[in-house]
């Protein structure tokens, strides 16, 4: 090829790359500047979303493995209304599938919308009977996303502890929602792109998201179906507002049954009957603090069990007449004998042996005044005043239980510390190792006390003697504290009877309390109406193989 001939080729070349840079700036141009109105627009009426489906929830389990919540595949529905067709077929299928009402059917298929729910956490089995049946009438524009619901393997056991989660899969109340982080993932992503007319043009999954964890529970299925049956019918039987029942381990601090009356039923959903009273209502513990008291006495040494005490009706305090139950007298008694009978004016004399500060430093030990940190929402802390705002008066009545406001859930965490030889551990519904929050008294201090609430049981005088079952080895402390209501102070026929027991007493296992809210029978004792809710409930685990009957260890004997 000459020289000549090479310059040409050259020429022609750069004639045709101008000519290509010359029609892509012309196209540019036409793009951007002529006719960038009908291109914006065009952009505009292309719009995208974004949908977030939940994620399996992880399964909630018992102490033995059975699952107590758990997720189960279902559907989310929507509809593409601009591209629904035969809504009036479809409105008599919603209804009949779904249960809407005609109105809600008419205003979900009638919305003018590209997107409408039409119901979420539907069961696969309708889900599908819902897509046979829209193929089968010829009726388009229903989308389903796979998705779960929320399913109780064990009937709605334990619902207060348990909680709901909403349709968007997140926890609601309860553990549910205490664990939501843990329990829910990361939920699935759909991306959906539409044009202006409403139009799904493209759906696919952005995100596939990744499944909850699960979590275990101390809490047993057994136990806490035997409280449950037995606390309905205690609140039924003594005609009471309503009831608690705990079984916590002492040795752990492990709660293995939480349970209340009346219960919540999600065919008549009441969201009060989600938040277990036990851990978000406080009450005046009544005659179960004269253990306590009691205990904190005996660990300092100022008492014995055989001292000696008037047990005389009433005592005065600051010009106060402070009675018995029934303002009965008793004469001379020994301290044994007043946890046996519940002698308000000798737990008065102790209290004062013992004084303000030490009285109300060991309460606090144990751990009342504050939350004890237990996995629910909305924990009360309850209330006992600082030590410098106490009189002669506060004191007095602080040692049958006045004055002060505990959770059933404090009461017992403190009895799992009396039955355990004297260790706080913090109470938990998830399975933990124990963690020890503080030393209330030495274990020859809580022996002496399981002793004498022994015989507060077996005894046939002792108040708490309808909890004993022979075999068992019952003890425990009943109480009844009167209620004191907005602007009228105690009032006559208010109460709250409680029981609080554990077993064996020698080498306790089981700690139980049982409270019941404003009993309208008669007697309304704790030890007459907790107490043998009690020994019902340990008949129960008896029949059923979960405890076995124990043997007296003489070492610690009966006392008599």
């Amino acid at each position: 090829m000459t020289r000549e001939q090479a310059i040409r080729r050259a020429a022609v070349v750069f004639i045709l790359l101008g000519l290509g840079a010359l029609a892509i700036v012309g196209r540019l141009i036409q793009l951007q500047v002529l006719e960038h109105d009908h291109w914006a627009a065009l952009a505009e009426a292309m719009q995208e979303d974004v949908i977030e489906i939940p994620q399996r929830r992880g399964t909630i389990y018992d102490r033995a493995g059975r699952p107590l919540a758990c997720d189960v595949p279902a559907y989310s529905i929507a509809l593409d209304n601009y591209h629904m067709t035969k809504p009036e077929l479809l409105v008599g299928l919603l209804e009949e599938e779904l249960g809407l009402s005609e109105d809600e059917a008419v205003r979900k298929v009638y919305r003018e919308s590209y997107f409408t729910w039409i119901a979420r956490q539907v069961d696969r089995e309708v889900g599908d009977r819902i897509k046979d049946r829209a193929d089968e009438l010829g009726i388009a524009g229903l989308l389903f996303f796979d998705t779960w619901k929320r399913a109780y393997p064990q009937g709605r056991l334990a619902p207060e502890i348990l909680g709901v989660v909403g349709v968007d899969g997140e926890g609601l109340e309860g553990l549910e929602l205490a664990c939501d982080a843990t329990l829910k993932g990361k939920p699935s992503r759909y991306h959906i792109l539409r044009g202006r007319d409403g139009r799904v043009y493209d759906l696919w999954i952005e995100d596939p998201g990744a499944p909850g964890e699960d979590i275990h529970l101390a809490l047993d299925a057994d136990f806490q179906r035997i409280c449950e049956q037995k606390l309905s019918l205690g609140v039924s039987r003594f005609k009471a507002d309503r009831g608690f029942a705990l079984i916590m381990d002492p040795r752990t601090g492990a709660i293995l049954a939480l349970a209340q009356a009346p219960r919540y039923d999600p065919q008549a959903p009441d969201p009060g009957l989600l938040h277990s009273w036990a851990v978000t209502d406080a009450f005046e513990p009544g005659s179960t603090f004269k253990a306590l008291v009691g205990l904190a006495a005996l660990d300092q040494g100022v008492v014995t069990p055989e001292d000696t005490f008037s047990g005389d009706s009433p005592y005065i305090v600051m010009g106060v007449p402070i009675r018995n139950a029934e303002n009965d007298s008793y004469g001379t008694v020994t301290f044994r004998y007043a946890i046996v009978k519940s002698v308000n004016t000798v737990l008065i004399q102790v209290a004062k042996r013992l004084g303000i500060e030490r009285t109300y430093e060991y309460l606090s030990r144990m751990g009342f005044g504050r939350p004890t940190g237990i996995e629910l929402p909305g924990e009360a802390a309850g209330i006992l005043r600082p030590a410098e705002e106490w009189t002669e008066l506060d004191l007095a009545v602080a040692s049958f239980g006045q004055g002060v406001a505990v959770t059933g859930v404090q009461l017992g965490a403190a009895f799992c510390a009396l039955a355990n030889g004297g260790t706080l551990l913090r109470p938990h519904l998830t399975d933990r190792p124990p963690e020890p929050v503080a030393t209330v008294a030495s274990p020859e201090a809580c022996a002496t006390m399981r002793a004498l609430l022994r015989d507060a049981v077996r005894l046939p005088g002792g108040t708490g003697h309808w909890a004993d079952l022979e075999g068992f080895l019952i003890a425990g402390k009943s109480g009844t504290g009167q209620k004191a209501l907005p602007g009228k102070g105690y009032v006559e026929g208010h109460y709250t009877s409680l029981m609080a027991a554990f077993l064996p007493y020698n080498e306790p296992e089981y700690v139980i309390i049982v409270g019941y809210d404003e009993v309208k029978t008669y007697p309304y004792w704790g030890g007459s109406t907790a107490g043998p809710t009690v020994r019902y409930i340990v008949e129960d685990l008896a029949r059923e193989g979960l405890i076995r009957p124990y043997k007296e260890i003489t070492a610690l004997g009966r006392s008599g």
